[in-house]
């Protein structure tokens, strides 16, 4: 920062700014730092920069830091626990890595993970399957004995697009689900397929090397233990 003492504030850039910003609150020796969305004015690639900077300097000094943000890959990325509110409500309070593998309700589901999860509303038939619009699910025996403990037969169900598994293969394993490429969404290191099941909406994450068109045909399935299973009522993870 030393080379920036000669300058006006309306001299420095956003992130300049900002290092200006917390080096005046680390020298005041705070207990606790406060960050309220410190990022939100600040480009996307600064953005990852700064991410960076903060979580090695918070490591550094030692000092506990309360930062509040509305982005989830902040949070997954620098935190040691993360609370989730709604409505100023917790929702869920734990390590970025329970949060993301055992969300409580669908509220934190749909919040935590890109492209956000998937979720069909469906009831629960007496054969063990999940009787959606469009498909029926088989759930398995751990998730069906959770399934019979929600409020009633009506349930959701959640499944993260990295856990759709899509062939274009029409001889795939029985249960799979036949759907339809509505578009693609190519990242380079992956592409995302949005899928069209009947009139039921989803999407997958695919690697960058599968080809597919739209409106062409696919099979889909779930990986069955990353499958959620939440009491549509309450919105409450069965577990």
């Amino acid at each position: 920062m030393e080379s920036l003492l000669g300058r006006k504030p309306a001299q420095l850039s956003g992130g300049q700014r900002q290092r200006v910003a917390v080096g005046r609150a680390i020298v005041r020796e705070p207990q606790v730092f406060l960050m309220d969305e410190p990022l939100s004015n600040l480009d996307a690639k600064l953005r990852v920069y700064m991410r960076a900077e903060l979580k090695r300097l918070q490591k550094d000094i030692g000092v506990t830091t309360i930062y509040v943000t509305h982005d989830q890959v902040e949070a997954m990325t620098m935190a040691d626990r993360i609370a989730i509110m709604d409505k100023g409500i917790l929702q869920q309070l734990g390590t970025p890595e329970r949060i993301y593998s055992r969300p409580s309700n669908t509220f934190v589901a749909g919040f935590i993970g890109n492209p956000p999860t998937n979720f069909v509303e469906g009831t629960l038939a007496d054969d063990g399957r999940v009787e959606t619009v469009d498909f029926a699910y088989p759930l398995s025996d751990l998730l069906l004995k959770l399934a019979r403990g929600a409020s009633s037969k009506e349930l959701v169900l959640g499944i993260r697009p990295q856990d759709v598994l899509v062939s274009r293969e029409s001889n795939s394993p029985s249960g799979a689900i036949e759907a339809e490429i509505f578009t693609t969404e190519p990242l380079g290191d992956s592409t995302i397929l949005d899928l069209k099941i009947g009139e039921t909406r989803m999407k997958a994450v695919v690697s960058p090397d599968f080809h597919g068109e739209m409106g062409s045909r696919v099979w889909t399935q779930f990986r069955p233990d990353r499958v959620y299973v939440f009491d549509k009522k309450t919105g409450t993870a069965m577990e």
